[in-house]
């Protein structure tokens, strides 16, 4: 026999007196009276919670917006508390944060299982910033992923709640080398489009810039990567770099739309 569980929890919820808020955000029956404070609180909040999260998007959304030049750029939509999307970062890449509420926190997601307790405890905070952009580096193909949750329950129901976080991640497939070679001209870069050659330039003299050592080995040596930032909330770049990034994100998107 298999035990069926109630699915009408909102319905439920709506026909007890205690459950029916008036404008001062409590009940309005004499009954709540005789209610103790404490427990008027907890309903209220999760009065609240049920209203803002009701009609909610909870998946994160990813979409293709340009691949060409071994650069794919995606952009990647975040509503808050969504399950976040996984992805195995096989190569370096860039986060240009293009739309990033207040009252949000970003975390990226932990060792084990998605949703488990160790996984959740295991979580860190990006401390990423709107108009911004930043260089996640490989981590030889482990699990990499972001989710939006909120900094305080005061911002339950406000505005800024339901604005979900948007940004575009910049795939680089060519080894470090090649991208190099390409900089600096050993290879032609008659046939890459300007844009991809902007890009390349910005993660080569970020590779070079902070973590090669004098010996001008083309590989991130694991000391020097983990001493200058996270393959989870990365290293953020330069500010005219970001810019560069913001505009090319802006005319690829233009381009696409076409």
């Amino acid at each position: 026999h298999i035990r069926k569980f109630s699915t009408n929890h909102d319905d439920f919820m709506a026909s007890m007196d205690f459950a029916s808020l008036n404008t001062d955000g409590w009940c309005n029956t004499t009954k709540c009276d005789a209610i103790p404070s404490d427990i008027r609180n907890a309903i209220s909040r999760h009065k609240r919670q049920k209203v803002v999260t009701r009609s909610l998007l909870r998946t994160q959304d990813r979409s293709l917006v340009e691949r060409g030049e071994c650069i794919s750029v995606w952009r990647w939509t975040m509503p808050m508390n969504a399950e976040p999307l996984i992805e195995f970062s096989n190569n370096h890449s860039i986060i240009f944060v293009a739309q990033l509420s207040k009252s949000a926190k970003i975390l990226s997601i932990g060792k084990g299982v998605i949703g488990s307790c160790d996984e959740t405890n295991r979580r860190r905070e990006a401390n990423w910033k709107k108009g911004k952009a930043y260089f996640i580096p490989s981590n030889g193909g482990k699990a990499l992923g972001w989710l939006q949750t909120i900094n305080s329950e005061e911002d339950l129901g406000s505005k800024s709640y339901y604005q979900p976080m948007v940004i575009y991640k910049i795939k680089f497939t060519l080894s470090e080398k090649k991208i190099h070679d390409i900089v600096s001209e050993v290879e032609t870069k008659t046939t890459i489009k300007r844009w991809a050659r902007i890009l390349f330039g910005i993660i080569d003299q970020t590779i070079r810039s902070n973590f090669h050592e004098d010996t001008g080995e083309a590989k991130i040596g694991k000391k020097q990567l983990n001493s200058k930032c996270t393959c989870s909330s990365g290293l953020e770049l330069l500010e005219d770099d970001s810019r560069a990034v913001a505009s090319i994100i802006s005319q690829l998107e233009c381009s696409s739309k076409k």
